[in-house]
């Protein structure tokens, strides 16, 4: 073979494996994009249908799950400190792990994390919760969301400048997207009725998780007890967003946003 026979059947591998390669790559970058739209769906449906946002709320919490993980509730950052939906960092992810393992769901799945997040924002950012249920629902409304979430719950280094990001983010890029359904999306986006202040019977609503009893009326007191989702209670009185129960013999509290009438 001469030598330009063989520099000729060089290139053509060269070629062929480059074309391979562009090949490979855009089937991958399609599969990860194909990915982060159905995990972004998922949690647009999530907070709208169980945590009660409304679009503009939702578009700001959409706009910081895309910064921090891309949707992608196994991602590890941080050296491993990090990690899921919202990069819970060290104590706060020993803390997601502790709570799914305590409720029979799985830290590394969406619905798991998402269930942690609603119980951390009732529990622990009560007024964050507050400020993101009563978003004006509009472009600015998703802005003052995306803003607010990462200001007050991530936190993250250049905190003023990301936050600012993120809220330009929920209300040029989420909101448009989601704002009036399109037919694309399998829910509506509606505002959460607020919570029971009457004594009563009412039906644990969690959306699959324990609900935590505690021995107060506030989310600072030592959880006595659990129960578990669907439950029928009998609430005696009404404090402070919570109502006093006995559950198999414990006297203690629950929080009223938790239940719905019998």
């Amino acid at each position: 073979m001469t030598e330009t026979k063989r520099s000729a059947k060089v290139l053509r591998i060269l070629v062929a494996v480059l074309l391979a390669v562009l090949m490979v790559s855009g089937v991958f970058a399609t599969m990860l994009r194909s990915h982060a739209s159905t995990n972004e769906e998922y949690c647009y449906n999530y907070l709208v249908n169980t945590m009660g946002l409304n679009t503009a709320a939702a578009a700001g919490l959409l706009a910081n799950f895309e910064q921090e993980s891309s949707f992608n509730p196994t991602l590890s950052g941080d050296s491993g400190s990090s990690y899921g939906l919202c990069q819970w960092n060290k104590s706060r992810k020993t803390a997601l792990i502790n709570y799914c393992n305590s409720n029979g769901l799985d830290y590394s799945s969406l619905y798991g994390q998402l269930s942690y997040l609603f119980y951390e924002l009732q529990n622990e950012y009560p007024s964050l919760l507050s400020t993101l249920r009563s978003t004006a629902n509009n472009s600015g409304g998703a802005y003052n969301a995306g803003y607010r979430f990462c200001y007050d719950f991530e936190r993250p280094a250049s905190r003023e400048s990301k936050s600012k990001a993120r809220g330009s983010s929920a209300s040029s890029n989420y909101y448009p997207k989601y704002a009036g359904n399109g037919g694309s999306y399998t829910t509506q986006a509606t505002t959460a009725a607020p919570a029971p202040t009457q004594p009563g019977n009412y039906v644990v609503s969690t959306g699959g998780s324990n609900l935590n009893v505690r021995s107060g009326p506030s989310a600072d007191t030592t959880a006595v007890a659990k129960v578990t989702d669907g439950t029928s209670i009998t609430v005696t009185e009404v404090s402070n967003g919570f109502g006093h129960v006995n559950v198999g013999g414990v006297d203690g509290w629950v929080s009223m946003s938790y239940v719905k009438a019998a």
